[in-house]
């Protein structure tokens, strides 16, 4: 009896050890309300228009001596009115593995780029699809450059040293069906309640020029305030509703459970017919819990920038929740 005991209390310490060591979580966001896009749809059943429905598969494993293997898979968006799945039901936002450690951290595969990993953050409504000023505008501030995704990529982050870190990536124009190769560069700094940062993104054909995009953002508790700057990589011309350079200024106040904000963002542009396109964004989110909001969130765009989204309606209007697991 006394054996048996003891070959019982190793083999569950084996087993912890084992679970300590090595970890998959599933995970995922669903989002749905009423409303309606710029698209002008009717007003109906809304997905996606704050967060995006998605669910996937992350983890890793203890190599000992602080090196880990990590990876994550994650599926196209999901719609939540009929089930469909975006990307034939793949695993087209993520599909990556990895080695971090005290050398900071390495990806290869599909995964979000290094513009989408920074600078995300100073669109303060986390560029919601339905209403984002910038995005509303062709300058999303979490993928204008090249895509917020890119196939085949190597990846790598820097240690954070002190709130400092760089990420560069890199992926062969066989990959990336271009004529040349993606290279993008992004470096964040955070200090007390001030985020700043900046992407450098390498034109992937003879059309396109060099990009870059900066931003700065400051939380003083009451309020937080947010500004955005990108030039496209598409080159400017008269000839073309393209490119373009711009701006994105943000306000938002949390009070209680509550977030309320304002966006809006400006392009300039050679283009006369798109030239001077301007959106507004005004949101609000009520927190049930750390994975459970409600929204709430409006927008509109000016004639130029109707006339460069392809909009058909110049109001936008959301109303729905997003729950994360």
């Amino acid at each position: 009896m006394k054996k048996t005991l003891i070959a019982v209390a190793t083999a569950s310490m084996l087993v912890g050890g084992a679970v300590a060591q090595s970890n998959v979580v599933i995970y995922g966001e669903l989002d749905a309300g009423i409303g309606q896009r710029y698209s002008g749809e009717d007003v109906g059943m809304i997905s996606n228009y704050a967060g995006t429905s998605r669910w996937g598969l992350r983890g890793s494993e203890d190599l000992g001596n602080g090196l880990k293997a990590n990876f994550n898979f994650e599926s196209g968006s999901i719609e939540l009115g009929d089930g469909s799945v975006g990307g034939s039901g793949s695993f087209n936002r993520q599909a990556w593995v990895g080695l971090s450690g005290s050398f900071g951290s390495l990806m290869v595969g599909r995964t979000t780029t290094p513009q989408n990993r920074v600078m995300g953050t100073f669109d303060l409504n986390g560029t919601a699809d339905g209403s984002s000023a910038l995005k509303a505008i062709g300058l999303a501030a979490n993928g204008n450059l090249g895509g917020s995704r890119q196939n085949a990529q190597v990846q790598y982050a820097t240690p954070n040293f002190n709130g400092l870190q760089l990420r560069v990536a890199y992926a062969t124009n066989d990959n990336t069906e271009t004529d040349k190769a993606f290279a993008q560069a992004a470096v964040s700094y955070k200090t007390g309640g001030l985020t700043i940062g900046g992407v450098i993104h390498k034109k992937m054909n003879d059309a396109q020029r060099t990009g870059y995009a900066l931003g700065a953002k400051y939380d003083f508790g009451s309020i937080v305030v947010s500004g955005f700057y990108t030039r496209d990589e598409t080159e400017d011309t008269r000839t073309n509703l393209g490119g373009g350079d711009g701006f994105g200024l943000g306000i938002a106040a949390p009070i209680g459970a509550f977030t309320v904000g304002l966006q809006a963002a400006y392009l300039n542009h050679d283009n006369n017919a798109v030239d001077g396109a301007t959106a507004y964004e005004l949101f609000g989110n009520y927190s049930l819990s750390k994975r459970t909001k409600l929204y709430a969130a409006a927008g509109y765009v000016n004639d130029e920038a109707e006339r460069r989204g392809g909009y058909k309606e110049d109001t936008t209007f959301g109303i729905g929740i997003l729950h994360k697991f």
